[in-house]
């Protein structure tokens, strides 16, 4: 008969678990000494001393200098060595695959992008031409991949994991990427194509997640244990922190409030690979109502919400009318999220900032006096890198093994 045993930690866990809030404190902190170390996490002075001898041989933890002598012997102080270690990050939009490498302290250190052949996303196309842009895309995002891995190396700082942000709900922890229309996309296994070309950790993220999770850890949501981060792009996607953690739902595809019902008119219709509101303001949708209303398109053949703001900044009276409604829509979605989740903080993303303050009064407008309290708002603390710093945060978290224990 199998006897049940609860899982305990074990002695390796523990010191991970504990290398793991010494990394973090010095990240969020500065430099410290180890008696500070040790009074903000309990931990004895043994454990401190051996835990950070073994994160200064790993080149983790560096000496910073000394504390200003009170009479003693100062105290040596230690800092998080990011700058010495990278990742590389990736975002795919609309028209190209961006690419980054970032240090450990969050810093850009280099950047590369890929555009991706124009594609006319209004017209009807047969299985071989979707199978060839596939083809395409992938050949693209295979190369930026493989050239941020040979820039690192050859900036004698190897990256010690990639993060890919894409727009479509990521099966997770494995990294396959749903369906993604424009694309060409349908159960892609790219986190699998990914991990087969390198030896270090690949994760693969939805972008409105990695956006919220990058939110949470560098930018205006530090200190929160809640927020929405709502990103327009080629669709539109929120991601989700609840209790300091990204919540994904049972089958990842928390947060995809391109399917809201925002009418009852909606009822009418039955949608395939786009929702409701994603068919009135996701891409597809803008594309096809710029060619309806005369609006020049630009050279990928995408028309994105940002597009439309910036056209309508130059006086275009088409663009500035869809702009308006691309607002209100994005304002019910707002009103819904906020209404069911509570959070502490929007982060309004990406595309719909055409002009951060002027977008997010103009939601404040519209959602005030009808919910019962309008969250603070927030434009991107990193403004177009967002995504990507966001997906990097999530590839620092890999490295360094953030695990901790249930509160």
């Amino acid at each position: 008969m199998s006897v049940h045993r609860e899982s305990t930690a074990t002695s390796t866990t523990l010191a991970r678990l504990n290398q793991t809030a010494i990394l973090k404190l010095l990240r969020d902190s500065g430099a410290l000494s180890r008696q500070q170390i040790g009074a903000q996490t309990g931990l004895s002075p043994a454990t401190v001393n051996r835990l950070t001898a073994a994160l200064i041989a790993e080149g983790a933890v560096v000496p910073a200098g000394q504390e200003p002598s009170t009479g003693g012997r100062p105290s040596v102080l230690l800092r998080y060595s990011g700058g010495t270690r990278v990742v590389a990050a990736m975002q795919l939009h609309a028209d190209r695959a961006a690419g980054v490498l970032v240090d450990f302290d969050g810093r850009i250190v280099f950047r590369r992008e890929r555009p991706f052949a124009p594609i006319d996303i209004t017209a009807d196309r047969s299985e071989d031409e979707r199978a060839a842009a596939q083809s395409a895309q992938i050949e693209v995002i295979m190369g930026l991949f493989d050239s941020l891995l040979a820039t690192a190396a050859e900036m004698k700082v190897p990256a010690l994991a990639v993060g890919v942000a894409v727009p479509g709900v990521v099966r997770f922890p494995e990294g396959s990427v749903g369906s993604i229309p424009e694309f060409g996309w349908n159960d892609l296994p790219l986190g699998r194509l990914l991990r087969e070309r390198c030896d270090i950790p690949v994760i693969v993220e939805n972008d409105a997640n990695a956006l919220a999770y990058g939110e949470l850890h560098r930018g205006a949501g530090k200190g929160l244990s809640s927020l929405v981060a709502i990103f327009l792009e080629r669709g539109f996607g929120a991601g989700i922190i609840a209790n300091r953690e990204l919540y994904r739902g049972a089958r990842s595809e928390a947060g995809e409030v391109g399917y809201l019902l925002m009418d009852r008119f909606a009822l009418n219709r039955r949608y395939g690979e786009s929702g409701d509101l994603e068919d009135r303001i996701g891409s597809v949708a803008l594309t096809r109502r710029a060619h309806e209303r005369g609006i020049p398109l630009p050279e990928s053949g995408t028309v994105t919400a940002d597009y439309l703001f910036d056209l309508a900044a130059t006086g275009n009276a088409a663009a500035r009318e869809i702009g308006d409604e691309i607002l209100d829509m994005v304002s019910i979605a707002i009103a819904s999220l906020v209404v069911v989740l509570d959070p502490e903080l929007v982060i309004v993303g990406s595309s719909i900032l055409g002009g951060a303050t002027e977008a997010i009064a103009a939601i404040n407008e519209r959602l005030s006096g009808r919910i019962i309290r309008v969250p603070r708002l927030e434009p991107t603390t990193f403004g177009q890198d967002a995504v990507l710093m966001g997906i990097a945060e999530l590839a620092v978290t890999e490295v360094n093994d953030f695990t901790y224990l249930a509160r």
